[in-house]
């Protein structure tokens, strides 16, 4: 009876077998990426929601660029309270008067929440799924955007939005 012995290339090409998809592509077309990219078990990495992508039709440049502003300001309880003069010169604008616009716009498509106390002004990043059902309840989302949306959350296994629960709360 012969030994199942493997040697030790054919152990290795079974470890590079079990390595995720990506992982494989980056390691083959990429020598050397590891010093190139960012590890995500280091401190400093924050979770962007992917659905987020398909969303970026529904806001403005100047929009998008302060919702990821505020997610990668955002503590794990979704809030953060940079002043406005921090962001205006953190994102390169001129005067808050080129901010302020965008926030708003933000706030009434329920992608975050705006609270002042104090002299400090609290931002609350939303899930997606708070503004999707806005959009959807307003108009803005239409049934083959939402079949787009849903296509993408099935991917990542999570529960799909219906339309009718495209109505304000």
């Amino acid at each position: 009876m012969a030994e199942n012995v493997k040697t030790s290339s054919e152990k290795n090409s079974d470890a590079l077998a079990r390595l995720p998809r990506d992982l494989r592509y980056r390691n083959d077309l990429f020598p050397g990426a590891n010093e190139l990219v960012f590890d995500v078990g280091e401190k400093g990495f924050v979770p962007v929601p992917i659905i987020l992508r398909k969303l970026f039709r529904f806001l403005s440049s100047p929009e998008i660029r302060v919702l990821l502003y505020l997610y990668l300001r955002a503590s794990r309880y979704g809030i953060c309270y940079p002043s406005v003069e921090e962001i205006v010169y953190e994102l390169g604008l001129t005067s808050k008067k080129n901010l302020l616009p965008h926030v708003a716009s933000l706030e009434e498509k329920r992608f975050i929440s705006v609270r002042t106390s104090g002299n400090k002004t609290f931002y609350l990043v939303h899930n997606p799924r708070v503004a999707i059902k806005h959009l959807l309840s307003t108009g803005q989302i239409r049934e083959s955007d939402l079949f787009e949306i849903n296509d993408l959350y099935a991917d990542l296994h999570q529960a799909q939005v219906t339309l009718s629960e495209g109505v304000d709360q």
